[in-house]
């Protein structure tokens, strides 16, 4: 299941600067793991923003959640602004076609 993932970092009077780094030190190791693993499709940094934007590929949403609440270094300091389910085009457009019907 793929998943689009709006996040943005809510650390404001919670850690300091420096902590903040340590734990996005981690949270950039994590990323590379789950890049490496094929969870993670593609993420990105939004310029001149707290927010990063990422393309999941996980087998539910009960491991989605696992990851979110539960795997991520930045749990504790990231807010999840849209997690939006995402659809194969071709698979909507067939269905258009048979106008959903079985």
């Amino acid at each position: 299941m793929l998943v689009y993932i709006q996040m943005r970092w809510n650390h404001e009077g919670r850690i300091s600067l420096d902590e903040l780094w340590e734990v996005e030190a981690q949270e950039a190791e994590h990323a590379q793991e789950t890049i490496d693993s094929g969870m993670v499709v593609g993420i990105w940094k939004v310029a001149a923003q707290k927010r990063v934007i990422a393309v999941l590929d996980v087998e539910s949403p009960d491991d989605l959640d696992r990851t979110a609440l539960g795997r991520l270094p930045m749990r504790e300091y990231l807010e999840f602004e849209a997690v939006w389910p995402l659809r194969d085009y071709q698979g909507f457009a067939a269905d258009v076609r048979k106008r959903y019907k079985v």
